[in-house]
């Protein structure tokens, strides 16, 4: 069931050369991966779906597939499985290149 899976939540929008680190990481939590650089610089990735959707969004598709299995007697998992594949996160790397004092020099997007 697609309604279960992991999402990335964070408004990418915040990630844009000269934004402070604190502010992005207050927004999108910690980066996924995080590298030291040479001359004080850091290299921050952070995994993000800008089409998450929040956990109430989840509950109501959760509880809608249970109605539809039950009243159509399992039926429903042949129409609802290909449509929850095909709509499988879109996960998006962000590539953050940070300067010695945490501000975004470059950002580079890896679908």
């Amino acid at each position: 069931m697609a309604s279960s899976r992991q999402t990335y939540r964070c408004d990418p929008s915040i990630i844009q050369p000269k934004a402070d680190r604190q502010a992005i990481e207050s927004v999108c939590g910690p980066p996924d991966l995080l590298t030291s650089l040479d001359g004080g610089k850091a290299k921050a990735i952070y995994k993000i779906d800008p089409n998450a959707v929040t956990g109430g969004t989840k509950a109501a598709e959760i509880g809608t597939d249970v109605v539809f299995d039950v009243f159509s007697l399992g039926l429903w998992e042949a129409v609802a499985t290909p449509i929850e594949i095909g709509s499988s996160d879109k996960i998006v790397n962000y590539i953050v290149i940070y300067t010695g004092d945490n501000k975004v020099e470059t950002v580079e997007t890896l679908k």
